[in-house]
Order: C-alpha cells, then structure tokens, then sequence
C-alpha cells in the first residue's frame, strides 16, 4: 500500500531510514509523520526469512497482514520495554510476522489455522538450526495468541504475542498500558491501519471454519501435532 506521503514526508522519512540503517526500527522510533515499513524491523536472517514467508503466503508486500503483524509486534515489544520484561527479540519477531499465516494457501494444510501457522513458523526457522525448545516456543506463541487467560506460565514471548494481538485488535477493550496517544495518533499513523477491519472481516468470512476453534479451543501447549 502507498504511503500517501508528500515529497517534503518522504524526504524526512528517508533520512530517518538511513540514521536508522545501523539497527533495527523500535517502538521509539515511531512518530506519526513517518511512515515505517516491515523491512526496518529486520536485523536477522532468519527475521528476514519470516517476513518472506509471510509474504509469500499472502501475496502482498506491505500489505494489510504484513502491517498488522508489525504493529502488533512494536505493541509487544513496548509492552515489555515499560515492564522491563527480558524476551527473545528474534523469536518475538518471528512469531509475530507468522502467527496469521495459517490464513493463507502456501501455508495452509486446511486444519485449524492457529495450528498451520505453526506449522509453517517451524517449516521457515527449521533451516536456522534453533534448538527444539526454541522452535517450540515461537509455535507456542502462534496457537496460543487467542488464549482467554494469561500465558506468563508459558514462555515469556508466548504472552506478549498474546497481549499484543489483543490491543492491536480490540484497543478500546485492552491496552495493558499502551498509551492512547501513541497507539492511534502515533503508531496508527506510522503504520496504517487503514483497511484494517474490511480485511479482517474477509478473513473471517472466507475462513471461519478454521479459526473458531483455535479462538475458543486452542490447543494444549505440544499438542499440534507437528
């Protein structure tokens, strides 16, 4: 999607790119006047490999997922820079750039899609030689994003995929200290959530069948099958 930017904007959001080119993009960054993309997020390859296999399941770049996914994990990763929270930066990336993948064809078996988007995080993060535990908690953190109750007694970035999603979802049910000004009048902007909901809405028409269960039934943590 285009950012709709005047040429003074893109000026600026050029230059903030390159003072930014040493690390990757955070939630401080963020400012309503610029706008951000997936790719600044990216300090790994296997991140990188993430935010492939996202687009290649959707067939977007920059499309209404791919934004979802990254506002959903500057969300996170606030979340546990207020509460001083330590959590695995590559992993919380990862699980959050795959955790809708299930949605789609390339990644979709025709199972409960929490459970396919497991699938295909451990089919993309495999070649990278995490360690077992590793892997299984990025898997976790996908099946379980739409658990009713807490998950801090599972690993930390299983948790805060889940609060994240949440705010990013329902803003006006939950915020979990997220500030109402940098939310909508900051990261909104920085990262459009236009076409947000028209998006979603297709999304469940078209697949509510594989996501009812996952939304009131997730599985038990190892039990995916995969």
């Amino acid at each position: 999607m285009a950012s709709g930017a005047n040429p003074e904007e893109q000026t600026v959001e050029a230059g903030a790119a390159a003072a930014n080119a040493a690390r990757p993009l955070t939630w401080r960054d963020i400012r309503g006047t610029i706008r951000r993309h997936a790719d600044e997020l990216i300090s790994t390859e296997a991140e990188a490999a993430a935010l492939r296999a996202l687009r290649a399941a959707t067939g977007e770049t920059d499309g209404d997922m791919e934004r979802h996914t990254m506002r959903q994990y500057l969300i996170a990763e606030r979340i546990a820079d207020t509460r001083r929270i330590p959590y695995d930066r590559e992993l919380l990336l990862c699980a959050s750039f795959l955790h809708d993948s299930g949605l789609y064809g390339p990644a979709s078996t025709g199972d409960v899609y929490i459970k396919d988007s497991a699938r295909y995080a451990r089919r993309t993060l495999e070649p990278f030689g995490w360690p077992e535990e590793r892997l299984r908690v990025c898997m976790d953190a996908c099946e379980q994003h739409h658990a009713f109750t807490t998950r801090w007694w599972m690993a930390t970035e299983v948790e805060l995929v889940r609060r994240s999603d949440l705010v990013e979802v329902y803003p006006e049910l939950r915020r979990f200290g997220i500030p109402r000004p940098w939310l909508k009048g900051e990261l909104w902007r920085a990262v459009p959530r236009t076409g947000f909901w028209p998006a979603t809405l297709d999304v469940v028409r078209t697949h509510w069948r594989r996501m009812l269960p996952g939304m009131f039934r997730p599985p038990a943590p190892g039990q995916s099958g995969t």
